[in-house]
């Protein structure tokens, strides 16, 4: 069927929209264009070889078993043991992990995708490699392997902010921002005053703040605690202090 016979079987109100082949194709590529900005790398290919890098991170609430206090389900007497916590890249998300209850954790920095090693073994129907990743070379040896220098915090149970509340998309609302220095992301309403997003660069909490003492020590008379503008960190007591 044709773009203009379709067009006159359903006539609508508006002008009619003729699609043609050429501007379709044009418009798919845009779209990959978009996504390889936000998601590096080639969708079928780990990210695993790259070492540790800044990325957009999954975890996979299937495949690993959170804590009580982190557990979205009643917690029975016969549960399994809660296991460590685990981060993989984009593509082993599709690949290895589709159908699973998989959570987004945006991107963090200096960490290596951990699907196949012995944090992260993917649950796969007929799987006769127990567990290895799909994507990742020699992957049997990467079974009992794991990634020291990856960071992990309650965000890989789903879990934000220092409320340390889940993140539902569909529920929340109000605006989140991300720390510039542990990548874990607040509530607007919990971090206290926030200027308008152009009078700031980056936000840095209060906690890691405190943590680096270097941080601690500056001042200055601008606007907020833990956000970061010209290049300064500056900061301001709020009701929370």
């Amino acid at each position: 069927m044709t773009a203009e016979s379709n067009s006159a079987n359903h006539p609508n109100d508006g002008e009619d929209t003729i699609v043609t082949a050429c501007g379709y194709l044009t418009a798919q590529a845009d779209l990959e264009r978009e996504a390889a900005e936000v998601l590096s790398g080639k969708f079928d290919e780990c990210t695993y070889d790259k070492g540790y890098v800044h990325q957009p991170l999954y975890a996979c609430l299937t495949c690993t078993r959170p804590p009580a206090q982190y557990s979205q389900l009643p917690v029975t007497d016969g549960a399994k043991e809660p296991t460590a916590p685990a981060g993989m890249c984009y593509a082993c998300s599709i690949e290895c992990h589709a159908g699973h209850n998989v959570v987004e954790l945006f991107t963090k920095r200096h960490f290596r995708c951990d699907c196949g090693t012995k944090r992260l073994r993917p649950q796969l129907p007929g799987d006769k490699d127990r567990g290895c990743c799909q994507l990742k070379r020699l992957r049997s040896a990467l079974a009992e392997m794991e990634n020291t220098h990856n960071v992990y915090n309650h965000n890989f149970w789903g879990f934000y902010c220092r409320c340390d509340q889940f993140y539902d998309p569909d529920s929340e609302s109000g605006m989140m921002i991300q720390c510039l220095v542990c990548n874990d992301w607040f509530h607007d309403k919990c971090i206290g005053k926030v200027p308008d997003e152009e009078r700031y660069d980056d936000y840095i909490c209060r906690e890691c703040v405190d943590k680096h003492s270097v941080l601690h020590s500056i001042n200055s008379s601008q606007a907020i605690y833990g956000i970061v503008t010209d290049g300064q960190v500056i900061r301001l007591e709020t009701s929370e202090d």
